[in-house]
């Protein structure tokens, strides 16, 4: 199979969008089960990619026209996209299924729309091997997420995407500045030749255009103090849109960030952005824990607790080693396979019962026992409980941590996961110990999802080994800049 076919990752949900008013007037359910069919197809397609890539050891590189870099704009699909694009599209595929049940507002098709050009913008941030390409996919991803956060037409709705809609804005400003300042500099938006010439860049040039990038993509990437519009959107956000919020659209944001931060590390002042990466996602990790504990609403909490978990994974990626980078992607992987479990059971239990307010899931072991079971292995797993996933890439970040010299960061982040232990298990507590109620029904295809999650969980915590392995793989893809550069035809226009 020609490699060229990996260009349908971005195709696919482009053209899907465009067909979505023709199955409309099927009817509301045809235009669910359409969306399941896209979506189903992509994954078979990143899984075919991914399977090339682990298997060959060799990215897939997609040239527009024929045209070779940086004359022609690139797809790059090494280890890490192969992964997350896998990813990107498994959780999409789930979430689609769940639509089936939990989305009813009108219109449908529009619905439909978005959540493919959400899906396309994502896949592509981690895809493009073209910085500005990187800004258009972005912000691809920004505007279908703005609109899909006041989907519900609620008054909290429509006041989460204008908060998202603002800071989405100013983010973009500064990355479009960064990338300016980039590109006045050394003549090329191509990553790859960027990388190659970073060491030509004037020291203070660098670091502001730099620092402007990390800080247009700590919107994207909920970092504080950018990330405000976050705890809204993910409460006020369709069930199945915050579960790909937290799965894949902040990942993407990461990625593109801990991409650009490496291709620069040749540059005079790349230690100093690192410092106030540090801070930032340190600073995240905190106050999102201590947010997260002050919540009644359970959707809410869970987003707090997401916050802080994307802080945990930019302290990594800023750690500047290939320990931190590998600890941070295999992070990234243990996080979307949990919230998305916790994000989609939440949401089962807020479409059942009306709401996910706390004192709604009182007593949810005795009325819905699985799906209050999968809540609560998501919740274990986010703890950082032994034989849970989590718990291995959190020590990782740990031991990366300390051996990057950083013990305050590593303290910060000891003391913020007790308190996360504590909301954690409030809420096991609440629904196996307290209430009562009668049986409901929980639905085949959401529950068969939960129990796929739930046992990957515990599969990648009692037999990490494969997936860790992966996840360096996928690391030394972010931080091995020169082997990036060797892969990547270049002509050499402007070198």
């Amino acid at each position: 199979m020609n490699g060229q076919y990996a260009s349908l990752l971005i195709a696919l949900p482009l053209i899907g969008a465009f067909f979505v008013p023709l199955i409309k007037g099927a009817g509301k359910k045809a235009v669910k089960y359409y969306l399941i069919a896209i979506t189903a197809v992509q994954t078979g397609i990143a899984a075919w990619v991914f399977q090339q890539v682990y298997s060959t050891g060799k990215p897939i590189i997609v040239m527009a026209g024929a045209w070779r870099p940086p004359v022609g704009i690139n797809l790059y699909i090494g280890h890490f996209a192969a992964l997350f694009i896998l990813i990107v599209a498994a959780v999409s595929f789930m979430m689609a299924v769940f639509s089936l049940r939990a989305i009813e507002v009108e219109p449908i098709d529009k619905y439909a729309m978005l959540f493919l050009l959400l899906m396309l913008g994502a896949t592509g941030m981690i895809a493009t091997g073209d910085i500005f390409n990187l800004f258009v996919f972005m912000e691809i991803t920004a505007i279908s997420a703005y609109a899909l956060t006041a989907y519900n037409k609620t008054g909290e709705a429509a006041e989460a995407s204008m908060k998202y809609i603002i800071l989405g804005g100013i983010g973009s400003s500064f990355f479009l500045i960064g990338i300016a300042l980039i590109y006045g500099s050394l003549g090329t938006l191509n990553m790859a030749q960027i990388a190659q010439l970073a060491g030509n860049m004037n020291a203070t040039v660098a670091q502001v255009g730099l620092a402007l990038v990390i800080f247009g993509l700590a919107v994207e990437a909920e970092l504080f103090p950018l990330n405000a519009w976050a705890p809204d959107a993910y409460q006020a956000a369709p069930h199945p849109i915050t579960a790909m919020f937290s799965a894949f659209v902040v990942k993407a944001g990461l990625y593109a960030m801990a991409r650009l931060l490496y291709l620069m590390q040749a540059v005079e002042s790349w230690g100093s952005v690192l410092k106030l990466l540090i801070i930032m996602a340190t600073l995240t990790v905190f106050v999102a824990e201590f947010a997260a504990l002050r919540q009644r609403n359970v959707k809410r909490m869970i987003a707090y607790s997401s916050i802080a978990q994307i802080g945990l994974i930019a302290l990594a990626f800023a750690l500047g080693t290939q320990s931190g980078v590998d600890a941070g992607v295999f992070h990234m992987v243990n996080h979307a396979i949990v919230k998305a479990l916790l994000f989609l059971a939440v949401g089962h239990v807020a479409v059942t019962l009306g709401g996910a307010e706390m004192e709604r899931f009182e007593g949810l072991g005795k009325r819905m026992p699985l799906t209050a079971f999968a809540i609560t292995i998501g919740a274990i797993a986010a703890v950082g409980i032994p034989l849970f996933n989590v718990f291995w890439s959190k020590l990782r970040i740990l031991l990366a941590t300390l051996g990057a010299g950083y013990t305050w960061a590593a303290a910060v982040v000891l003391i913020a996961s007790v308190v996360e232990a504590v909301y954690y298990f409030r809420l096991v507590h609440l629904m196996w110990f307290a209430g009562e109620g009668e049986r409901i029904s929980e639905g085949l295809a959401v529950s068969l999802i939960l129990l796929f999650l739930a046992a990957l969980v515990v599969v990648i915590g009692v037999y990490p080994d494969y997936a860790w392995s992966i996840a360096q793989k996928a690391g030394s893809d972010i931080f091995n800049v020169a082997q990036y550069i060797e892969n990547v035809p270049l002509m050499g226009v402007g070198a």
